[in-house]
């Protein structure tokens, strides 16, 4: 029974990746026969610094976007699962930017934050804090901006698990509580907090792997510029393949991306099991 699976998976997963690999040995500019060249395409993904700086990119990237997001989504849905009125409606505000496309999410914050036209930029002028700045076009807050844009997309979709987790802890454990003396704030460090660490730590790395691959809004944005200050990983892989016409050291740094990724998901998988045994 098991076997229409494996060969689906063989088909569509597995002679993907063989032929990935196997284009990553050699040099192929998308054209005619690839000539092996044996790991010259692996040597050149770890020495280069191009590759070293959009693999840098991408972890600030990942990792950051993945902290700030979740520390919001938990603050917001304490707030939502404390009994404020209009619960339904916070739900769906917070939850619109994550049906929103990655490419309209792209467009809309590029146009929101240019200078003076953007709508950033014009709040910040009318609050007396200057509406000329070039967010995107200034090496030193591209990135920044693009990770402000990945908390602002995934926030509601961390949100709503979360909530969904707090309000799973029994009633009678915060009643028992408050009983003891406990106040709201110590119950939310002693009781929610540990309770929801599971599903904290599936979403900090969820949002690590999805940041990480976020090739479309940091394309839509910003092409990976300006110069290469916004190049991360999948942008690297996509110059090289499609700008540079060199497929097999762009395989090769794709195949260093997965394998780096595979092992952000076997700690991630590992530490959500010992906390697991732990409790």
């Amino acid at each position: 029974m098991l076997a229409p699976g494996l060969i689906i998976l063989a088909v569509f997963f597995g002679l993907p990746i063989i032929d990935l690999i196997r284009t990553s040995f050699t040099q192929w500019p998308g054209v005619g026969e690839p000539q092996y060249i044996g790991i010259d395409n692996y040597v050149t993904a770890f020495t280069s610094s191009a590759v070293r700086d959009a693999l840098f990119r991408s972890v600030l990237l990942g990792v950051g976007a993945a902290l700030v997001l979740c520390a919001i989504a938990t603050v917001l849905a304490a707030l939502v699962s404390g009994g404020i009125r209009g619960k339904a409606f916070y739900r769906v505000v917070w939850f619109l930017p994550a049906i929103a496309p990655p490419s309209a999410v792209a467009v809309f914050w590029a146009l929101s934050v240019q200078p003076r036209s953007g709508a950033v930029n014009a709040f910040l002028g009318a609050i007396g804090l200057g509406d000329t700045h070039a967010w995107l076009a200034d090496p030193s807050t591209v990135m920044y901006v693009i990770i402000a844009v990945a908390v602002w997309a995934g926030v509601g979709f961390a949100f709503l698990v979360i909530l969904g987790a707090m309000e799973e802890v029994p009633v009678s454990v915060y009643e028992a509580a408050s009983i003891d003396g406990a106040s709201r704030i110590r119950q939310f460090f002693s009781i929610t907090l540990p309770l929801v660490r599971p599903v904290l730590s599936m979403i900090v790395l969820l949002e690590v792997i999805w940041a990480f691959n976020g090739f479309t809004l940091v394309w839509g944005m910003t092409q990976g510029g300006p110069g290469s200050a916004s190049t991360i990983l999948p942008v690297q892989v996509y110059k090289d393949a499609f700008l540079f016409a060199n497929f097999g050291l762009a395989a090769a740094v794709s195949v260093v991306g997965g394998l780096l990724l595979l092992v952000v998901g076997l700690v991630g998988q590992a530490l959500g099991s010992r906390k697991g045994v732990d409790e």
